[in-house]
């Protein structure tokens, strides 16, 4: 199918940060998300999230220069599924499903980081979002080479992010979180 149709179109096609997007959304665990959610609340769950974001910023920028370059990949994937497992945590919370197709599952995404899919489908959506989220997430990469402090400011920026994501997210209208009717294939099970 073309892209933007929500079919069964892979995100690897755009990059190798957009197939992570769809390796890490095809492996949530929503079942998980959903007891958890049950379990610590919303707002409890997003905190949950954010402290697990925040300590491997903290690791990545703990002594400088060195522990930056080798963790900053390793962060930047634990921060992007703490986004993920926030998004379909508020998703669950919102409606109830707790399984959202890869596609819908990037619109909300987009829209929690200020990207809007339009009519460019899910390719500009999967690039977009990819950009911002570096964007986002490299800002305090400077402050990350003084040892110690970078610890600090590593996961500072990582909590704020998560935290910043899941604020968004609530206060998203409902019609984000509504399920696509035309096609049917947008809102298959993860």
């Amino acid at each position: 199918m073309a892209a933007g149709t929500g079919g069964a179109v892979g995100a690897e096609e755009f990059g190798p940060l957009s197939g992570s997007f769809e390796f890490i959304h095809r492996n949530l665990d929503g079942f998980k998300i959903k007891q958890q959610v049950d379990e610590r609340g919303i707002e409890g769950y997003i905190n949950h999230c954010a402290r697990l974001a925040a300590a491997s910023g903290a690791a990545s920028g703990a002594g400088g220069g060195l522990t930056l370059a080798l963790g900053i990949p390793a962060d930047m994937a634990n921060t992007v599924t703490q986004q993920f497992k926030v998004t379909l945590a508020v998703i669950y919370h919102r409606t109830g499903r707790y399984k959202v197709g890869f596609y819908q599952f990037m619109k909300i995404v987009g829209l929690s980081i200020g990207v809007e899919v339009g009519a460019k489908g899910l390719e500009f959506l999967v690039v977009k979002a990819a950009q911002e989220i570096v964007k986002r997430l490299g800002a305090g990469a400077a402050g990350r080479l003084i040892p110690l402090l970078g610890a600090a400011i590593g996961g500072g920026l990582n909590y704020a992010f998560i935290k910043g994501i899941g604020a968004t997210l609530l206060a998203c209208g409902d019609d984000i979180f509504d399920e696509p009717t035309e096609g049917g294939s947008e809102h298959q099970a993860a």
